[in-house]
């Protein structure tokens, strides 16, 4: 078996070391299980905590960062020193990995202003996945190493786009031909007064937005299951991450935890 994963998680999702510590273990089990993950991650928290250090004010429409110049040079500085710690606690789990940014596996393209309140609000240098590069994923993953990717990308030109995590993630699923992608949060899957949903389709992803059931930072997360789907995974899973192997015991013992959601 080997089944091409991606795995993405944010801050929210592994905040405590021991999440973060266990996260890296199941995927050092799913590993040698036959899976092939490739891994994105966010770090969304730890950027606001850092513009809130240096007095700058952090601003989201739609679940997205408005993101001028110096908020980018910040979520680049934030983003690769936190790679840089991920990679350091998979290697003590006994993983062999990669870090890197999105930058050679997705071309992006400035995003275009976005609606709030009937008004159009530009984002600043916020990027969308204009293509991606097989190859920078297939070279990592034949050297033997798990890619662990931060979503900092650019455009054609070479400029900087910081592109929302899950956006990424649904990107390189489709560079790395993904057959499924797991989005690891901090919540138990998708919620409907409370109760976890256990399986979806897209037709009842959008029901739920509609009826404002997924609202704010869900929003930019089903966008990215959608894409993914659309784009060849069969399958894309919700997991909580503070719910002790919920990885492992759902991808290899099959265990009813999170949500999944197929095309139909």
């Amino acid at each position: 078996m080997n089944r091409r994963i991606l795995l993405k998680f944010g801050g929210n999702a592994l905040s405590d070391k021991d999440d973060m510590n266990r996260f890296a273990q199941d995927v050092c089990t799913i590993s040698n299980a036959g899976f092939t993950p490739v891994i994105v991650h966010g770090g969304g928290p730890e950027i606001s905590a850092e513009m809130e250090r240096r007095g700058m004010k952090a601003l989201k429409v739609a679940g997205l960062r408005i993101t001028d110049i110096d908020a980018l040079h910040v979520a680049e500085e934030v983003l690769k020193s936190l790679n840089s710690e991920i990679v350091q606690v998979f290697q003590k789990a006994g993983c062999s990995v990669q870090g890197m940014s999105a930058e050679g596996i997705i071309t992006a393209s400035k995003k275009p202003p976005v609606l709030s309140d009937g008004k159009e609000v530009d984002l600043g240098y916020v990027g969308d996945v204009a293509s991606v590069n097989p190859q920078s994923i297939d070279s990592v993953l034949m050297s033997g190493n798990i890619p662990i990717i931060y979503p900092i990308c650019s455009d054609s030109n070479g400029l900087k786009l910081n592109v929302n995590a899950d956006t990424v993630a649904s990107g390189v699923a489709k560079a790395a031909g993904a057959s499924e992608m797991v989005l690891v949060t901090d919540v138990p899957g998708i919620l409907n007064d409370g109760k976890r949903i256990p399986s979806l389709t897209l037709a009842d992803v959008d029901n739920l937005i509609h009826s404002k059931v997924i609202t704010g930072g869900m929003l930019p997360k089903v966008e990215a299951c959608r894409a993914a789907l659309l784009n060849g995974a069969n399958t894309v899973y919700m997991l909580n991450g503070k719910e002790p192997h919920s990885l492992a015991r759902r991808l290899i013992n099959g265990e009813d935890c999170g949500t999944s959601i197929m095309v139909e």
